[in-house]
């Protein structure tokens, strides 16, 4: 029993050394790491609303792959449209997606980009790539039906965007992750566009 005493003070203070190097690099990498995720963000957010001067934050529902969405204004305070932010689940983790919406005459899909991903390289990966990303432009997601509602649209693959051969789980995050940000813009309903 005295033999198992020394090796384990010893494995304990190495547990503890190393825990708190760890803690250390954490506490010191969080803010860098929070401000270069602010920068990506808003980058994606003016190469698809390049007037955009300032978001201003709108609460998200829970149970959805929604992570933050925000009305985009200019520099003279006109609301030009709205990004929101998810982050469904793919292959190999999540695909962090903003979609990027404008309101004129009926809101629609301005763009859509994709912030941070860990999918395969050369198959997942290929969501990134301007082909599958473009098909999302101009898409206008809701019409206005014969009662005069307004009615959502859902995004396909096949239909809407190409598929992509052999990445299927990737597309299917993507299109979780523009569905939901849909669905979200739809809830809101035409007096908030």
């Amino acid at each position: 029993m005295r033999d198992l005493v020394k090796p384990t003070l010893a494995l304990l203070v190495i547990t503890l050394f190393a825990a708190l190097i760890i803690g250390v690099t954490y506490a010191v990498t969080e803010e860098p790491i929070r401000t270069q995720r602010a920068n990506v963000e808003m980058a994606a957010v003016r190469a698809l609303l390049p007037a955009t001067y300032e978001l201003e934050e709108i609460s998200v529902p829970e149970g959805t792959s929604l992570t933050r969405a925000a009305k985009s204004f200019d520099q003279w305070g006109a609301h030009i449209g709205y990004v929101v932010f998810a982050a469904p689940s793919g292959y190999s983790g999540r695909v962090y997606v903003m979609v990027a919406f404008s309101h004129h005459p009926l809101l629609h899909i301005e763009g859509v980009r994709i912030i941070n991903h860990t999918e395969t390289p050369g198959l997942g990966s290929q969501i990134t790539q301007d082909a599958f990303l473009h098909a999302f432009e101009e898409v206008t997601f809701a019409h206005r039906a014969l009662d005069g509602w307004i009615v959502p649209r859902i995004v396909e693959a096949g239909r809407d965007v190409p598929a992509i051969a052999n990445a299927t789980i990737s597309v299917n995050a993507v299109l979780r992750g523009v569905n939901d940000a849909i669905a979200f813009m739809y809830e809101r309903g035409p007096s908030a566009w």
